[in-house]
């Protein structure tokens, strides 16, 4: 299975609900104090179902243009970078490396392999499905988050399509994602990807989330690095025998002479 990966820079914006955020001003011009301090560097993953709209909004906050060809669904990895300067609301400009992961069957096991170096999720899904679809789509969400090395840290969701009669605040009532960020501690906002102020907020907020939680969130991440690491080593020993050995020489009882 082959990896394609695309690093694209731009300043743009993005999206998100939130019912604590009223401003909808876009950006301020960059200062010269705001050039001068060197942007902080975050890592931010892609994730959702097939079709849900990972690959669009990846190239929207990258501000890199889709190829015209370019339409199956990811089977791999793509990598954007995003720059965010600082403004109104942030202080210090941000440095998003953004990884978006194919949705299908095969590469959702692949998923939990990235989450422990992440600092946030941006997690897409398609408003137009049924309800038994969108569903399983939260489920799978659910399953991303809870006890995981992603619970506790800043999601970001994001819609697709349109829906007659359907808003943001009833998929969020109806999928009971307020309990869901709750129980995995995560603040979770969400947004529609076609509305342009609605995702500025959406960065805007993540943007905050991120830097508010820079420490704990690097410290975290330190941890559960050296944890997997440890695990990955405990495989390797348990599965050469190795362990076994170290066992059998550490307890092997010396043969004493009695006199």
């Amino acid at each position: 299975m082959g990896q394609r990966c695309f690093s694209c820079c731009c300043c743009c914006c993005s999206w998100s609900w939130d019912t604590s955020t009223t401003s909808t001003s876009l950006p301020q011009t960059v200062t010269a104090n705001t050039l001068s301090s060197q942007p902080k560097q975050f890592k931010v993953l892609i994730l959702g179902q097939p079709q849900s709209g990972k690959t669009q909004l990846g190239h929207l906050l990258s501000g890199s243009k889709r190829q015209a060809q370019d339409t199956e669904p990811t089977n791999g990895v793509r990598c954007y970078r995003m720059e965010l300067p600082a403004n109104g609301q942030t202080p210090h400009p941000v440095s998003l490396s953004l990884t978006e992961i194919g949705g299908n069957t095969e590469m959702q096991r692949l998923w939990p392999h990235y989450y422990a170096s992440a600092h946030g999720l941006i997690f897409c899904f398609d408003l137009s499905l049924g309800i038994d679809d969108l569903q399983l789509t939260f489920d799978r969400l659910a399953k991303c988050l809870q006890g995981t090395a992603l619970s506790g840290k800043p999601v970001l969701l994001v819609a697709r399509q349109e829906r007659d009669g359907v808003q943001l605040y009833d998929i969020e009532h109806t999928f009971h994602l307020e309990h869901l960020a709750k129980s995995c501690n995560c603040p979770l906002h969400i947004c529609h990807v076609d509305n342009e102020q609605d995702r500025w907020r959406g960065i805007i907020w993540l943007q905050r989330q991120l830097l508010s939680q820079a420490p704990n969130l690097e410290q975290r991440i330190k941890y559960d690095m050296n944890m997997e690491s440890w695990q990955r080593r405990k495989r390797s020993i348990l599965s050469s025998g190795k362990l076994a050995q170290v066992h059998r020489h550490r307890f092997r009882r010396q043969n004493r002479r009695v006199s």
